[in-house]
């Protein structure tokens, strides 16, 4: 069990705020944009579970440095440090979502 602090992650604002359906459930595959250092990742990991996968695409290299020693303990998680602008830049490793 981790605390989802709201102030931290707009998903965790939205559920806290009576969001009905965030539309992801185990077993799920989601193209997370815009993953930071991962904090809300790997809340998004541990909902879709060992069966799903979480893409998380994030752009500064500083922030992606922390997705991917985050994605290591994590292996639902396929850290892409591109911009997600450009998708034909990481088409090729993200699966139909």
């Amino acid at each position: 069990y981790r605390v989802w602090n709201p102030f931290r992650s707009k998903l965790g604002a939205g559920i806290l705020g009576g969001l009905d359906s965030i539309w992801m459930k185990p077993g799920s595959k989601v193209l997370y944009l815009g993953a930071a250092s991962g904090t809300t990742v790997s809340h998004v990991s541990d909902i879709v579970g060992p069966e799903g996968v979480v893409y998380a695409v994030e752009f500064s290299h500083r922030s992606g440095r922390d997705l991917v020693n985050m994605a290591k303990k994590r292996p639902n998680i396929v850290p892409i440090i591109e911009d997600a602008r450009h998708p034909a830049k990481y088409r090729m490793i993200v699966g139909m979502v």
